[in-house]
């Protein structure tokens, strides 16, 4: 009989608070945020659980919000543009539109009224007209938002899910949230991100002249489960299932996976739903990774030196020093020292890497699995 999956290893993203595990901190801040009517940026490693936390606490809180999934826009688009930008948000227009009655007919009237905004109720559907000619004025789509927020006496978050992904089409996030921020007071913005360092360039929040600069923005930044709270999870996990694992084997996964939750339920759901071992699973996410990797590196002209990075950092933690030894060697001369930084640095605005302590760290456990096997 084919066992069931259970809620704590489902692959889905998260919709309910009940449904996440140990995140009431983080909650208690999206609150103390919603509630201040300012600015939450969501920060973390991919697969610990960003988008999971944002549409929880919105869902169970009954949160009016527009959700923006820059995900979907490379998807749907094969790249983040413009156009996919409006897109994306006609349909999160339109589910606002059919999730909150009580916003609906007065937002109708509003939405109608500015140019290039076409609005359909029978089902209720947003069309934004995105050329240069005729773009819809994002701050009027916002003005309205926020007029029939006070009306009601309600706020609505904005929320961007990946919003590093928008760089460079234009739309300049800083000065769109600091609008919200000082004009708004009816619209939170709530931002994830999950490359950290790329996060701060889009963001900018400590540049004197970015438009944000000053102003109060919550920083939440998802920490890894402790290795007592993964073994916890994944024994949580198998019971509900009704699957025996050995201790060992939860303990071993514990380890591998470094208290990150999405790995962790990865390998919850392929050990119930496939009966796959603990080194089977790490394989398969590895080699994933890796392809993901691949096709970043493919696209720059330093491919052959990040790889000698990567495979070095990923053997074990190095020091900088280190890291430009062992590329030296490789070519088989030196190399500038300033492009050499730049370069690790990229890594670290990617997540890819990360610095502590003087030494470079692959974070990601899966990720330096497969560098180490398949890179």
């Amino acid at each position: 009989m084919l066992v069931g999956v259970p809620v704590l290893f489902s692959l889905e993203p998260r919709s309910r608070v009940e449904e996440l595990y140990d995140f009431r901190g983080e909650l208690g801040e999206l609150v103390d945020v919603y509630n201040s009517g300012r600015v939450a940026v969501v920060l973390g490693l991919r697969r610990m659980g960003k988008s999971s936390l944002v549409r929880s606490f919105l869902n169970s809180y009954g949160i009016p919000h527009v959700m923006i999934d820059v995900r979907r826009i490379i998807i749907n688009e094969g790249r983040v543009s413009v156009r996919g930008f409006f897109n994306e948000l006609s349909r999160a227009l339109g589910d606002f539109l059919e999730r909150n009655e009580d916003f609906r007919g007065r937002l109708v009237r509003y939405l109608s009224r500015i140019r290039g905004v076409s609005v359909s109720l029978s089902p209720p559907s947003v069309s934004l007209s995105w050329g240069r000619a005729n773009r819809v004025p994002l701050t009027e789509l916002l003005n309205a938002i926020n007029e029939v927020a006070e009306d009601l006496g309600r706020k609505v978050v904005l929320a961007i899910d990946e919003a590093q992904e928008l760089r460079g089409i234009g739309l300049s996030i800083p000065t769109l949230v600091a609008y919200i921020y000082d004009n708004l007071g009816s619209v939170v913005t709530i931002i994830t991100g999950s490359q950290v360092g790329l996060m701060y360039d889009v963001l900018g929040l400590y540049e004197p002249d970015s438009p944000l600069y000053g102003r109060v923005v919550k920083e939440i930044r998802l920490k890894r489960l402790s290795r007592e709270q993964s073994i916890e999870f994944l024994r949580l996990g198998f019971s509900e299932a009704g699957v025996n694992v050995s201790n060992e084997e939860i303990e071993r996964a514990a380890d591998l996976l470094d208290g990150i939750i999405g790995w962790l339920t990865y390998y919850g759901w392929y050990r119930v739903h496939g009966g796959l071992s603990l080194e089977e699973i790490l394989d398969i996410a590895s080699k994933q990774e890796v392809e993901e990797l691949r096709r970043f590196l493919t696209k720059s002209r330093a491919e052959d030196r990040y790889k000698v990075i990567l495979k070095t950092v990923a053997e074990r933690p190095r020091k900088w020093s280190e890291i430009k030894r062992a590329v030296e060697a490789r070519e088989g001369a030196e190399i500038d020292s300033h492009n050499f930084t730049k370069l690790l640095e990229h890594l670290v605005k990617l997540s890819i890497l990360e610095k502590a302590n003087d030494e470079y760290i692959i974070p990601d456990p899966v990720l330096r699995h497969g560098i180490n096997k398949y890179l």
